[in-house]
C-alpha cells in the first residue's frame, strides 16, 4: 500500500515535471518564432548601415557624426584608400546634435576611437524630442523624423545606453515601446516583406559597402546656388543642440578623444548656417578644436558648387572625394590615427576598398548619364576617349564643357564649340602619369600613338573615326550607334 502511494506521488510529480517541460518547450518555440518573425518583418536600413561596424569596431580610429550632409560628404573607404585611416560614418538623415551625442555614446560601448568629427549643421535647433520637434511641424514631418531614427538605432542591442537614448529623445510612452522592441511597429509589415528580408532573417549578411556613408552617384546641373552673405553674429543663447555639443566635447575630453568640427558645403546657405558656424568657431576656440568650414568664404576654394553638389545641400561623389581627401590630411596629424594599409590585420578594409572600386568601375561602364560619366572619369582618374561631333548638343552644353575642361586641363573644348566641332579627347594613364591629347576641328591624322596603339583619326563636322593598328574595319567611335548623341 505504501509503495503504491509512493508510486502515485512520483507519477504525479513526473506528470507535473512533464507538463512544465512542455510549457517551457512551447514558450521557447514561441519566443523563437516571434524572434524570427521580428527579424523577417523588421526594416533593414539600420541593419545594413551598421553591418560592418560590428565586424570592424575594434579597429576603428575615427567616427563621423552629423546629418545627411555628413553621410554624403565623407566616405570611409576613400579615406582608407588614400590614407589608411580606419573610420565609420555614423551620420543620420535629418540628424541633429542631440542624436549625434547619443549615437556617440552608443558607439563608445563598442569601440575606442582616437578622433570624433562632428558636423555643426542645424546647431540652431532647440528641441529635445524628435517626435515633437519644434511643435510647428506637420504629421508627415514628425513621422519622417521618427522613421529616420528607426533607421539609425533599430539594430543596436538593448543596452542601458540605448534605453537612455530612447528616453531622452522620445517623449511618447507608447512610441518608446517601438524602439525598445520594434516588433510592436513592424508586426503588420508582412505585405511588404521581400526575399531580402527572409534571407537576412536566416543570417545572410547584407553589408553597407560604404561603411555607413551614402555616396550620391547622381548629377543635377539645375540645382540652385544661392549663398547668404557672411555675417559675424552668433546665437543669442545656447540652444539645446549647442548644449549637447558641449556634452560631446566633455565626453571626448574625459576619454582623451580628439574632436574636430566641420560644416559641410551647401550650394544654398542661410543666415542660421552662418550663426551656427560663428557659434561653432567660438566654441572651437574655447576648447582648442580644429574647425573645417566649407561654407563659401575667402579660404574655401575646394568645392565647385556646380559640379560637386547634387542638390542645394549635399555633395555628390565628386565632392565627397574632395571632402574626404581634405579632411583626411588633418586626421593624419591626430595622435593615434595611423596608416594601416601595410598591416595584415586590416585585410578586411583592403577587401572592402577593392570591392568598392570594382563597383564604381562597373557603374561607370554601365552609365547612361553623360554628366555623371564625365564626373566619374575624373574621380576615378580613368583613361578614356571622348568624342563630340559638331552636331552634338553636348558640345554646346556649359556643364559638359566645364567637366571636359576639368578632365583635359585646358580650354580647347571651348574653341571646338566656337568652331562647330568636332572635338576629341584621349586620356592615357597606363604609364602611371595621365597623358592628355586633344584634337579640335576637322582633321585627319594617319598615325599617332595612343592608349589603343598605333592610331588613325578622322574628324569631320558630324563624323569621327578611330582606327587602330591598320584595322580599318573597326571604327572605335562606332558612329552608326552614337551618331545622334
Amino acid at each position: 500500500m505504501e509503495d503504491k502511494m509512493k508510486e502515485k506521488v512520483r507519477n504525479k510529480r513526473l506528470g507535473k515535471l512533464y507538463s512544465g517541460m512542455k510549457i517551457v518547450v512551447f514558450l521557447s518555440i514561441l519566443v523563437l518564432m516571434v524572434g524570427v518573425a521580428g527579424k523577417v518583418v523588421q526594416r533593414k536600413e539600420s541593419v545594413v548601415k551598421y553591418s560592418d561596424f560590428w565586424k570592424l569596431s575594434d579597429q576603428i580610429d575615427v567616427l563621423f557624426f552629423g546629418s545627411s550632409h555628413m553621410l554624403d560628404s565623407i566616405n570611409p573607404l576613400y579615406l582608407y584608400e588614400e590614407y589608411g585611416i580606419t573610420s565609420y560614418n555614423m551620420g543620420k538623415s535629418g540628424g541633429i546634435m542631440t542624436e549625434s551625442y547619443w549615437m556617440l555614446m552608443n558607439a563608445l560601448d563598442y569601440c575606442n576611437p582616437k578622433c570624433v568629427v562632428v558636423d555643426l549643421w542645424a546647431l540652431d535647433r532647440d528641441y529635445q524630442y524628435i517626435d515633437l520637434m519644434e511643435g510647428n511641424r506637420n504629421s508627415k514631418e514628425l513621422k519622417q523624423s521618427v522613421s529616420f531614427f528607426h533607421d539609425n538605432i533599430d539594430c543596436w542591442p538593448l543596452t542601458p545606453t540605448k534605453i537612455a537614448t530612447i528616453n531622452d529623445l522620445i517623449s511618447d510612452y507608447e512610441l518608446k515601446k517601438e524602439f525598445v522592441w520594434d516588433f510592436f511597429i513592424y508586426h503588420n509589415r508582412w505585405s511588404s516583406v521581400k526575399e531580402k528580408d527572409l534571407k537576412m532573417a536566416m543570417g545572410e549578411v547584407v553589408e553597407n559597402s560604404y561603411l555607413g556613408s551614402t555616396p550620391a552617384y547622381c548629377f543635377d546641373s539645375e540645382h540652385s546656388i544661392s549663398q547668404t552673405e557672411k555675417i559675424e553674429d552668433t546665437f543669442e543663447y545656447d540652444t539645446l543642440c549647442v548644449k549637447y555639443l558641449y556634452k560631446i566635447i566633455e565626453e571626448c575630453e574625459k576619454r582623451n578623444i580628439e574632436v574636430i568640427f566641420t560644416f559641410m558645403p551647401m550650394a544654398s546657405s542661410y543666415e542660421q548656417d552662418w550663426l551656427a558656424v560663428n557659434t561653432g568657431e567660438r566654441i572651437a576656440d574655447q576648447h582648442d578644436i580644429l574647425f573645417l568650414n566649407f561654407l563659401p568664404h575667402d579660404s574655401q576654394k575646394l568645392i565647385d558648387y556646380e559640379l560637386d553638389m547634387f542638390d542645394e545641400g549635399h555633395a555628390n561623389t565628386s565632392g565627397m572625394r574632395k571632402l574626404t581627401s581634405y579632411v583626411g590630411k588633418y586626421l593624419c596629424d591626430v595622435e593615434g590615427v595611423v596608416d594601416h594599409r601595410q598591416d595584415p590585420e586590416y585585410q578586411a578594409w583592403k577587401d572592402l576598398v577593392k570591392k568598392s572600386q570594382e563597383q564604381e568601375i562597373q557603374r561607370l561602364l554601365g552609365g547612361r548619364d553623360l554628366y555623371l560619366e564625365l564626373s566619374m572619369i575624373h574621380d576615378l582618374n580613368a583613361s578614356s576617349i571622348i568624342f563630340l561631333p559638331g552636331n552634338s548638343s553636348s558640345l554646346q552644353d556649359d556643364i559638359i564643357q566645364k567637366l571636359i575642361r576639368r578632365l583635359a586641363g585646358s580650354d580647347a573644348v571651348l574653341r571646338a564649340a566656337e568652331q562647330g566641332g568636332p572635338y576629341l579627347l584621349i586620356r592615357d594613364g597606363s604609364s602611371g602619369i595621365m597623358q592628355v591629347q586633344e584634337f579640335v576641328g576637322e582633321q585627319q591624322i594617319d598615325s599617332f600613338a595612343s592608349i589603343l596603339g598605333d592610331t588613325c583619326y578622322i574628324g569631320l563636322k558630324n563624323f569621327g573615326a578611330i582606327y587602330v593598328d591598320g584595322n580599318f574595319e573597326n571604327n572605335y567611335l562606332n558612329m552608326d550607334k552614337y551618331y545622334e548623341t
